[in-house]
């Protein structure tokens, strides 16, 4: 079995604590990576871990980690500052891949976000727009980003 949870190597740690909480789930992700091509070879563990890392639970467990991490660590902040700083994290430079925005759109975004919760949905949206997928050969991976987004947010 532990060839089969290969993938959660390429995850980061929070994410991994978050998803063994739920053993069914991890089940049922490594059932379906496991019968991914024509229900009879296995996905890439990279593949896989990419599907997973792109999902909407991942985006927004991502946010909810890095906001956890400034809280502890800028006391000083107030909440409104603390959402900046979460978002910042997700725009270039300060991520090299990260969306590529002005200061003028940064700031349209950040007055319509008051709540961790408007900061998540906020980035789920913004994913939507951008390829999920950098190499998706066969087109298998847009069939199962969608049952993996089925999966994780039960």
């Amino acid at each position: 079995m532990f060839d089969s949870l290969g993938w959660l190597e390429f995850l980061p740690s929070y994410l991994i604590q978050n998803l063994i909480k739920n053993e069914n789930k991890v089940l049922e992700l490594v059932k379906l990576r496991s019968h991914a091509f024509f229900h009879i070879l296995p996905l890439s563990n990279d593949m896989f871990a990419e599907i997973i890392l792109s999902s909407n639970w991942a985006i927004r467990r991502t946010q909810e980690n890095i906001y956890i991490m400034a809280k502890k660590t800028m006391l000083d902040k107030s909440e409104k500052e603390l959402l900046e700083v979460v978002f910042r994290t997700r725009v270039f430079p300060q991520n090299p891949v990260g969306l590529k925005m002005t200061e003028e759109e940064i700031d349209k975004a950040l007055r319509n976000i008051n709540s961790l919760s408007d900061l998540k949905e906020y980035f789920v949206q913004r994913d939507k727009e951008e390829p999920r997928l950098h190499h998706d050969t066969f087109g298998i991976g847009k069939k199962i980003i969608n049952k993996v987004d089925r999966i994780l947010e039960r």
